[in-house]
């Protein structure tokens, strides 16, 4: 049996009103209703809460407000400390080694990025169960860095390539001109 999400909200003012809740924030991207001058609609993020409640199967997902930072004050700097992580890392998603249970454990822990994951103290990777994971973090990193370092090389190889034909087409006007000049 569902609960309504009015009588919910009543019961949040009661204290440990918490208790067996459940929220997360997210961006969502929604549409503002307006166009753009080619007639294509105009999309924005939203921030957005899903609220749980344990043993309920309604899931509450609305626009948050800040009466949702203020009730879930540590879901939201949850949040925000992901948002920005992810502005200076690679999403765990995006690393095709980690489950998605796996993926669910980092962040349960407050690792959002594989360079995060890659930099966890053995001794906290050991005592989180992470140790595979920060082997697998480390290692995919490294290659990261090889693909780097030969992208480089790869450019560098075409600037030497692209120089030596300007030099050659270069000896071959000279060896025109002086071939003439003998003519």
């Amino acid at each position: 049996m569902g609960i309504e999400f009015s009588n919910f909200e009543n019961a949040a003012g009661m204290q440990n009103a918490n208790n067996g809740v459940f929220a997360r924030f997210y961006d969502r991207v929604v549409k503002t209703g307006e166009l753009k001058e080619n007639g294509m609609p105009v999309f924005e993020s939203k921030l957005y809460i899903e609220i749980k409640i344990r043993d309920e199967r309604d899931v509450f997902d609305q626009p948050a407000g800040a009466d949702h930072i203020r009730r879930f004050e540590k879901e939201y700097q949850r949040y925000k400390n992901e948002k920005k992580e992810l502005e200076k890392g690679t999403p765990l998603n995006q690393f095709a080694f980690l489950s998605l249970e796996q993926i669910e454990s980092c962040r349960f822990h407050g690792i959002f990025t594989i360079e995060a994951l890659a930099k966890l103290e053995w001794e906290k990777a050991k005592s989180l169960e992470l140790e595979n994971e920060k082997k697998l973090a480390i290692t995919f990193l490294n290659f990261a860095k090889d693909n780097r370092d030969i992208s480089t090389f790869v450019k560098k190889e075409k600037m030497y390539i692209d120089k030596i034909k300007r030099l050659e087409e270069e000896l071959k006007r000279i060896k025109a001109n002086d071939n003439a000049k003998i003519s």
